[in-house]
Parts: structure tokens; sequence; C-alpha cells
């Protein structure tokens, strides 16, 4: 039987094995502090839609969509926080981060208002 090492391990000729991107951007080789979120890191290192000919064709829509969210949700609260009452789903592996994660709102006249910003996965 043959071997080869991959990430510095054995694995042997044959052998399957199951990727996790959810891990891909907090490798440590990579990202110092991968379990801080830093605004300063490379976007280029950022694997969330794969790479080379795996790369979804998709990602400029999706960043796009993040953008104009992100941006409107910037302008219309002063505060986000986890919703206290309601517990966050972890999604199902192949799956990463959350199928839910209830948040509380809140406008700048401070009128809080309930919300989840992740679709629950069905």
């Amino acid at each position: 039987m043959r071997f080869r090492k991959l990430g510095g391990r054995t694995v042997a000729k044959g052998s399957r094995i199951a990727l996790n991107w959810a891990s891909a951007n907090r490798d440590e080789a990579v990202f110092g502090d991968p379990d801080e979120f830093r605004l300063d890191r490379d976007p280029e290192l950022n694997l969330l839609y794969g790479a080379g000919i795996h790369v979804c064709p998709g990602a400029p829509l999706a960043r796009l969509e993040l953008r104009i969210v992100m941006e409107e949700l910037l302008a219309h609260t002063n505060r986000i926080t986890l919703a206290p009452d309601k517990e966050p789903v972890n999604a199902i592996f192949p799956a990463s981060g959350f199928s839910s994660l209830p948040q509380r709102i809140q406008k700048p006249s401070s009128q809080a208002l309930g919300a989840c910003l992740t679709p629950e996965i069905r």
C-alpha cells in the first residue's frame, strides 16, 4: 500500500477524505488569530467561495448582495445583539455556521426589533 503526506498527515493511497470548508479560513498557518473577526485580513486568501477552477460562479453576485444588505443594515441600526430568548441552531455537516441565528436589531431611535438575519434552512 502506498502512502502520501497531506497537511503533515500520512494518508493511504485510495483513502477517502472529507473536506471541511468551514475550517479553510481558520488555518493558523495562513490566518493569524483564526478565531478573531478581523477586517484587515487579506481577502484574496479567503476560501468562502472556493478557488481556482472550483470557484463559485455566483460569487460576484453574492458579494454584491452581501454588501448591499450590510450597507442598509448598518445605515438603519445602531445595535445588533443575539436574541436573548432564542438559541442559535448550528448547521448540519457538510454546511457550516448556523441554520438559524436569531438577533435583536435596534433602530437609532432605540426601538428594539426582533429579527433573524439568517433564514432557517429546512
